[in-house]
C-alpha cells in the first residue's frame, strides 16, 4: 500500500520526539536504495544545519566542511536556491557539465566516498526547507521502480508530518550558525563578480564563463584579477579553499 500505514503510524507517533528522523528514513527507505543518509535544515541566509546522519564510513570532519562552505557548490543546494519546484532530484540530473573535474568535486565531494546521490527537498516554510539525502559508495541511487508510482503520495504525507515535528519541537537553527560566506563576500564583490565566483566554483573555465555571460574573455580575466585582489588570494584553488572555511570542525 502506497502510504505504508504501519510505518506512517510510527512516523506520526515519533513526531513529537527526538527519534523522529530515524523514523523518517525508515518511512522513505521503501523508495530508495542507499548506504548512507543525511538530513539537513536549510534556512534563508544561513549555513545548513545537520539534523541527523546515518553514514557507515564518513567522518564528522567531512560534514563540517559541508556546513562551513562547501554546500555553496552543492548541486542540490543550488536547486534549492533556484526555488526548483520539484521535491525529488538525483545527482545525475543536477550535476553541471564538468562536475567531476570541478574544485568542488576534487576537494570535497570525492572525499565523502559517495558515488551517487538522490535528495528530497521538503518545503516547511517560505524560508526553510528540509533536505533528506541518500547516498551510496557502491551503486547508483534512484527511486525503486517498484515504488515509483507511490512516491509522490508518500512525500505529501512526509512533508505534513515533518512540519508537525518542526512545530512541536520548535526545531530551529541555533543562533550561532555560521553566516553564508557568499553573503560576507558580497560586502566587497560586485554583483557581476559574485556571479563569476559562482561559475568558477562550479568548475567553468574563463572561456566557458565568457560564453555563458556573453562577455569577452578579456573582461572575464579582468574580473578574476579584481576578485582575487579583493579577496586577498592568488589562485582558483585558494578561492575554493576560502569558501570551504578551514576552521577546526567540532563533533555534532
Amino acid at each position: 500500500m502506497g502510504i505504508q500505514v504501519e510505518k506512517l503510524a510510527s512516523l506520526i507517533d515519533a513526531a513529537t520526539t527526538r527519534h523522529f528522523y530515524p523514523q523518517l528514513l525508515d518511512y522513505l527507505e521503501r523508495f530508495f536504495a542507499f548506504d548512507h543518509a543525511l538530513i539537513y535544515a536549510f534556512e534563508s541566509q544561513r549555513a545548513p544545519c545537520c539534523l541527523y546522519k546515518a553514514e557507515k564510513e564518513n567522518s564528522d570532519a567531512i560534514n563540517a566542511l559541508y556546513q562551513q562552505g562547501a554546500y555553496l557548490q552543492d548541486p542540490f543546494y543550488r536547486a534549492l536556491n533556484d526555488n526548483a519546484q520539484s521535491e525529488l532530484f538525483t545527482l545525475r540530473q543536477l550535476a553541471p557539465c564538468g562536475f567531476y573535474h570541478s574544485e568542488y568535486y576534487r576537494n570535497f565531494y570525492r572525499k565523502t566516498g559517495w558515488r551517487d546521490e538522490a535528495g528530497v527537498l521538503l518545503q516547511l516554510t517560505p524560508q526553510r526547507r528540509l533536505g533528506v539525502f541518500f547516498g551510496s559508495s557502491q551503486q547508483t541511487v534512484g527511486v525503486r521502480q517498484s515504488s515509483a508510482a507511490e512516491l509522490p503520495e508518500a512525500l505529501v504525507l512526509a512533508r505534513s508530518v515533518v512540519r508537525l515535528h518542526a512545530a512541536s519541537m520548535a526545531d530551529k537553527l541555533p543562533a550561532d550558525v555560521a553566516p553564508n560566506p557568499l553573503a560576507c563576500a558580497g560586502q566587497t564583490l560586485t554583483a557581476r563578480e559574485r556571479e563569476i565566483v559562482d561559475l568558477i566554483l562550479a568548475g567553468l573555465g574563463s572561456r566557458q564563463i565568457a560564453a555563458r555571460l556573453f562577455i569577452s574573455l578579456g573582461t572575464v580575466k579582468n574580473h578574476r584579477k579584481n576578485i582575487y585582489s579583493k579577496l586577498g588570494i592568488g589562485s582558483q584553488a585558494a578561492l575554493f579553499n576560502l569558501f570551504l572555511a578551514t576552521a577546526s570542525p567540532s563533533r555534532r
